[in-house]
This record gives C-alpha cells, sequence and structure tokens, in this order.
C-alpha cells in the first residue's frame, strides 16, 4: 500500500514538472516580437533598444540556425533596451537582430547607421518572413571604404521593405577592441542633410587642431623651445586620433592598409600620450622644479613609445586594453603635476591645468565607456572633441600668460635698470667732487648692461649673429640709403645643404653645433664693417652687401662657400663636412619698391642654386646685373 501510494506520489510530480516546464516554453515562445515600423519613421530613429542579441559561448550560430527559429523561437534571445548597448573588450562573436515592417502601400527605403567605425566586422543578412535570404552585405574597419556597401566614415547598411512585409534584420558583429553596437535608423534624404552638417564641424575641429600645431611647430623653429614641438606632435596624434575612433583615417588616410585599418588605435594611442607627456615635461620645467618626478614622467613615455614599437608584435585586444588602461593614471598625473607646479608659483601651469582636466577628463570617460563602465550617450560621443576644443583654447591661454610673465620680466629688468642709473644720479648729486670714479664705474656698468639687453634683443641665441629683427631693420636702413644715393644694395641668402639629412643622422646637437660653426665662417668672411651677416630662420642665412653690384655679391658668396667647403665641423666624431647653397641679388632701389623685391630675388636665386645640384652660388638668369 506504501508502496502504491509513493508511485503514485512520483507520477503526480513528474506531471506537474512536465506542466511547469511546458508552461515557460510556451511563455518564453510566447514574447511578441518588437517591431520598428520603417514607414514611420520620417526622419531617424535610435532603434537599438530594439534589438535583441546572442553572445557566441559554447555554442557557434550560423544564420540558417537564426532563420529557423523565425518559425522554431527556440534560442535564447536577449532583449535590449539600452540606447546603446555596450559590452566592453568582449572578443565573443554576438549577433544581434531587429524586427522591421512596412505597412505602407509601397517599397521603404532607408539607411542603418552603426555609430563605431572601429568594429572589425559586420555581416548584415536581410530576411523576409517567409525565411528567404533578401539581402548580404558585410562592413568594418576590415573592410577597405571603397568595398563597403555605403561609402562613408561610419558602418552605413541600405536597405528595402517591400510594401506590407515584416523582415528580419540580423548582424554578426566581431571585434577584437570594444564592442559598443548603437544602431540609429534613417531617412535617406535627412542622413544627408545630417551629414553635410557633420561634415562641416568635423572639418572646423581637424582645422583647429591643426592649425594649433603647426603654430606651434613655427613658433619652435623660431625660438628652439621644446615645448612647442611636442605640442605640435601632440596635435597631430590627437587629430589621427579623433580621426580614427570616427572613421576617416580608414576612410581617407589609409584606405588600402588593412593593417592600418584594423590596428590604427594601437599606433595613434601611445604616440599621443607619448607627445602629451613629453609636453608636460617641458612646458612645466620638471627636470628643473621637481626633477625626480621628470624621471617617472620620462620613464612613462618610454613605455608609450615602447607599446608603439610593440604594436606589429602584439594581439590588438592585448595591447588596445593596455592603452585603454593607461589614459586615465596619465590625465590624473597631468592633472596633479600641474597642481604641484602652480602651487609653486608657476602661473602658467593654471591654464595648464584647466585645460588637460578638461581634455583628459573627456579622454578618460571615453577610455571607461570602452570597458563598458558607462554607456554610450551624446556626451560620451562628443566628450572627446569638445575637450579638445577647449584644451586648444585654454593652450593658447597658457602660452599668452607665460609670454605676459616673460614681459614683466623684462619690465622689471628695465625697472632695476632705471633704478640703478637713478641711484647712480643721487649720487652723483650727493657728492661730485669725491666720488666722481665711483660714480664713473657705476654709469659704466649701466651702459654695458645697456648694450648687453640692446645686443642680446638683436643676437640669435644659438649661433651668436646678429637674428631675423636685426636683419629687418639693417635691410630697411640700407635701402632707404641706397634709395638716397642711388647705390645698389646686394644680398645673400644662404642655406645649408641637406641640414635635415644632417641632423637626422648625427643628431640635434651636433646639429646646433654645425649652426654655429657656419655661422661663424660666415661672419669671418665679411671683411668691410658696413658688410652684415644675420641668422634668416632654421638652416637659413642673409647678408647684407651695401654699395655692391651683382659681381661683387657673386665673389663674396663664392668666398663663403668655399670657406664653409673647407672648415668642416668639428664634432666628438670628427670633422664633419658640410656645404651651402647660395642665392645672391642686387638692386638699385626705386620710388614705390619695396625691400621685400630684394628678398624675392635672392630667394630665386637661391632656388636656382638647389635645382643646379646645391654646394654652388646663383643669380636669376634674366636679372638686370647692376
Amino acid at each position: 500500500m506504501e508502496k502504491g501510494l509513493q508511485s503514485t506520489a512520483q507520477t503526480i510530480t513528474a506531471i506537474v514538472l512536465l506542466i511547469m516546464a511546458a508552461v515557460q516554453s510556451v511563455s518564453a515562445n510566447s514574447t511578441p516580437l518588437r517591431v520598428v515600423d520603417t514607414q514611420n519613421i520620417s526622419q531617424h530613429e535610435n532603434i537599438s533598444r530594439f534589438l535583441d542579441y546572442i553572445e557566441q559561448r559554447q555554442r557557434q550560430f550560423a544564420i540558417e540556425d537564426l532563420v529557423a527559429d523565425q518559425t522554431l523561437k527556440d534560442m535564447p534571445w536577449v532583449e535590449n533596451h539600452s540606447d546603446s548597448p555596450g559590452f566592453g573588450f568582449d572578443t565573443n562573436t554576438f549577433w544581434f537582430r531587429v524586427v522591421v515592417s512596412n505597412n505602407a502601400p509601397n517599397v521603404v527605403s532607408r539607411l542603418l547607421e552603426i555609430k563605431n567605425p572601429v568594429l572589425d566586422e559586420v555581416l548584415f543578412y536581410q530576411v523576409n518572413s517567409r525565411g528567404v535570404i533578401e539581402n548580404v552585405s558585410q562592413t568594418g574597419d576590415g573592410n577597405p571604404a571603397s568595398a563597403r556597401p555605403f561609402f562613408h566614415h561610419n558602418l552605413i547598411l541600405p536597405f528595402t521593405v517591400p510594401p506590407t512585409e515584416t523582415h528580419y534584420l540580423y548582424f554578426r558583429v566581431t571585434t577584437a577592441g570594444s564592442l559598443e553596437f548603437p544602431v540609429i535608423l534613417w531617412e535617406p534624404g535627412a542622413f544627408q542633410k545630417r551629414d553635410q552638417i557633420y561634415l562641416l564641424l568635423y572639418g572646423a575641429l581637424f582645422g583647429v587642431i591643426l592649425v594649433m600645431g603647426l603654430y606651434n611647430f613655427f613658433i619652435y623653429a623660431l625660438f628652439r623651445d621644446r615645448s612647442m614641438i611636442f605640442y605640435s606632435g601632440f596635435s597631430i596624434g590627437l587629430m589621427l586620433f579623433l580621426a580614427t575612433i570616427h572613421g576617416f583615417s580608414a576612410q581617407y588616410f589609409w584606405p588600402d592598409i588593412s593593417w592600418l585599418r584594423e590596428n590604427a588605435l594601437i599606433l595613434v594611442i601611445p604616440f599621443t600620450l607619448f607627445f602629451s607627456l613629453m609636453f608636460s615635461s617641458t612646458f612645466l620645467q620638471l627636470d628643473r622644479a621637481l626633477p625626480r618626478l621628470n624621471k617617472a614622467v620620462v620613464m612613462l613615455a618610454m613605455v608609450c613609445l615602447a607599446m608603439l614599437v610593440m604594436a606589429p608584435l602584439t594581439p590588438y585586444s592585448t595591447l588596445i586594453r593596455a592603452c585603454a588602461a593607461l589614459v586615465l593614471p596619465v590625465s590624473l598625473g597631468g592633472i596633479v603635476v600641474g597642481v604641484m607646479r602652480w602651487l609653486q608659483g608657476y602661473q602658467p601651469a593654471r591654464y595648464f591645468v584647466i585645460a588637460w582636466t578638461a581634455f583628459l577628463g573627456a579622454i578618460s570617460f571615453y577610455a571607461l565607456s570602452k570597458f563598458g563602465l558607462f554607456s554610450r550617450s551624446a556626451f560620451s560621443e562628443y566628450a572627446v572633441q569638445v575637450g579638445a576644443v577647449a584644451e586648444a583654447v585654454l593652450f593658447a591661454f597658457a602660452l599668452a600668460d607665460r609670454m605676459n610673465m616673460q614681459r614683466k620680466a623684462f619690465e622689471q629688468a628695465q625697472a632695476k635698470a632705471l633704478d640703478l642709473q637713478k641711484a647712480a644720479n643721487e649720487r652723483l648729486e650727493m657728492s661730485v667732487a669725491d666720488r666722481t670714479v665711483e660714480l664713473q664705474a657705476a654709469m659704466q656698468e649701466l651702459e654695458e648692461a645697456n648694450q648687453r639687453l640692446q645686443s642680446l634683443t638683436r643676437q640669435d641665441g644659438l649661433t651668436g649673429i646678429r637674428n631675423r629683427r636685426f636683419f629687418d631693420e639693417k635691410l630697411e636702413h640700407e635701402w632707404q640709403r641706397s634709395y638716397r644715393s642711388g647705390e645698389p644694395l646686394a644680398l645673400l641668402l644662404i642655406d645649408i645643404d641637406y641640414f635635415k639629412v644632417f641632423n637626422d643622422e648625427h643628431g640635434h646637437l651636433t646639429g646646433d653645433e654645425c649652426l654655429k660653426a657656419v655661422a661663424q665662417v660666415i661672419d669671418s668672411a665679411l671683411t668691410r664693417p658696413s658688410d652684415s651677416a644675420a641668422r634668416f630662420g632654421g638652416e637659413e642665412f642673409v647678408v647684407i652687401l651695401p654699395e655692391t653690384n651683382v659681381e661683387g655679391a657673386v665673389h663674396v658668396a663664392e668666398n663663403i662657400r668655399l670657406a664653409v667647403a673647407g672648415n668642416g665641423v668639428v664634432t666628438e666624431e670628427g670633422v664633419l663636412n658640410v656645404t651651402v647653397s647660395i642665392g645672391a641679388a642686387a638692386l638699385i632701389p626705386q620710388k614705390d619698391q619695396a625691400p621685400q623685391a630684394l628678398i624675392a630675388i635672392a630667394d630665386q636665386s637661391l632656388y636656382a642654386a638647389k635645382s643646379a645640384g646645391r654646394n654652388c652660388t646663383r643669380v636669376p638668369a634674366q636679372l638686370t646685373r647692376v
């Protein structure tokens, strides 16, 4: 009797479990599909929240499995309710699904915009309700932009839906980087209008960053301030970074180089971080103010260089995680170091701190979103662009602040000189007779200080000869004098041959020694007191020869050229020989003619000398000799 009751209980339990399983199965399979009506979308709509997804972990799914599921409804789809589904650095393959319909009596054409152009591969399948695949496309940064179904910096997938039909859109997504899959459904005309505005804004953004980089490069060329060249490198890196994450680099810069399309970020991020660290070190003068901390900053910059070198040898998924993880400590470290220098009284650091807080904060938010810690939003999408523009503007204030500080220091030096003169005058009034010698000594020191100050403003800091400012003033003076006297005025424009190659082979320090040596040879070759030599800029020098015609100018130029070729540059490696190309010109100034006319002719002559093989002197063939 007891065995019978036990058997009956077991049977009832089994039946209950079967009923519960059946109810759960029916409930799961009866979940209504979320359908997007394409006909009702006149402009655009974020349809990410209508996506369902499956992550392939152990079981691999093919498109045939998904088509069969339209009838069987037994696959473990997960509903997404986020406007931007993000999964961090997940290298598994994901399938996404969205169901669309067209209730209109005509065919509807739409565009799908995937706003993550650095996804490696996206396979797109359009399947009708009968299980027939009507459209197959492939996109992603693994494909050249020209081979994509729609030529654009983002991933665009066009499709059409016939009247009164429902279609299933499947996306097979594979990437080694951060997997974010925001999908926007567009009406084609609205997409084109929006795209024109976006391209204009992106062009302005890249233009601002590029101009800042070139501007600071020219400042470096004039004043040899290393912080400027590092900022130029950072600006270029920043522009490449923005162009890469928004798909422009794969579209325009390297469309046919597969490895760069897929791996550009692991090159651009370390490159940008290296220059940002070196800029911080030089701009804040850490080598003098915080030498130990400066060693740590330089060491971190070397780590970035090592990552750059290792990029071709390291898996993308590993290195992109390291790059994203490195951004946050660099951001915080830059802000902390800037605050420390600010507290030490270094005033330019205040704008530095504000600029890097704005920009690096935006970069940090972007990096954390790649780990899936923040969902994609309008702020996260444009944070980097806004931070970049803010950084460029605020850094301009930092430069102005530093220039203002230097101006104040110069004014203080002048005030001190005036104070010395005033004190000397007061001492003279108090005791002329018994302090004549002392007064003369003080006046002599003051005169020498003024002369040194005057000389420094017209002297090139590297070569020791006159600078561009002196040249401009001297040329204007001699031009007016020649105009009054009717005598010719000659000009030599001298350029060191292959100086960039010399710098690359022997280093910038040896290049500086080369500039000094050539400058001294040029200065020594001038025999008349009225002749003047100056540094024109970079590796170019200029010589003003009053009351000299073309033949005389060529004679002086040849003396200089032979002297440079014969002397060489003495370095630790031995004597290195260099040569120069010289353009000569002479004019008798005419009414309403500017001195720039003489410079232009000399520049033409220099170009002719370079075209003739360098290490020679030339004048334009059509030049009228005077």
